[in-house]
């Protein structure tokens, strides 16, 4: 994975200088911001305990490539989720209880590659993909670990629209989907958890 990111960070430093106006080729520089829906859910199934936590959401990304041919980028991506909902936990018993995050959110961290299409003569509509690993930071009161993920396969979807700011500069809304997936241990329980998400970004983007 690390040489896969090299390998596009180098090709959009080299593709920086070739760029025309207005156009989806060269170097590509891409971030967003938005809010969205999620839902978290790490199950340990044989001790029928759940822990669980859905609702808003802060989604951020950056990516960074080149086109490879016109309308079509690679690019190296960065995706941030943050849940601000408390964490739920239940057992086989139906006992529950509430973690709150005090001052601290529950966060998926995703690292890959993948490719934006955007459509030709389709008034800057574009298709985008990210394939790679999540990294989980499960936080709940004055920061202690819940439970421990190994990184897993994840990945987002998005389609989005942009408007020219100037001839190499865009912004522009998109709906973004997120798909992640860990092995999870806490204490001495096997589990697995799984992140699926929901948002509405805006976007700025350099090409």
């Amino acid at each position: 994975m690390k040489k896969i990111l090299l390998s596009i960070a180098l090709a959009a430093i080299s593709a920086f200088a070739t760029s025309a106006p207005k156009t989806h080729d060269g170097f590509f520089l891409n971030t967003t911001i938005g809010l969205g829906y999620g839902n978290y859910l790490n199950e340990f199934k044989t001790e029928g305990v759940k822990i669980e936590s859905k609702g808003a959401k802060l989604e951020s990304g950056f990516k960074l490539g080149a086109a490879i041919v016109p309308n079509l980028i690679l690019h190296a991506a960065i995706n941030l989720n943050s849940i601000i909902t408390d964490i739920k936990a239940s057992n086989n018993r139906g006992q529950n209880t509430t973690i709150p995050l005090e001052n601290e959110a529950y966060k998926v961290l995703i690292f890959g590659a993948g490719i934006t299409y955007y459509i030709p003569h389709e008034s800057n509509i574009y298709l985008s993909a990210t394939a790679g690993l999540a990294e989980y930071s499960e936080f709940c009161f004055l920061g202690s670990v819940i439970s421990e993920h190994d990184a897993n396969f994840s990945f987002n979807l998005s389609v989005g629209k942009e408007w020219w700011v100037n001839n190499e500069l865009g912004v522009g809304v998109a709906l973004s989907y997120n798909h992640s997936s860990a092995k999870t241990t806490f204490t001495s329980y096997k589990g697995e958890a799984s992140f699926n998400s929901f948002s509405v970004v805006a976007s700025l983007t350099f090409n």
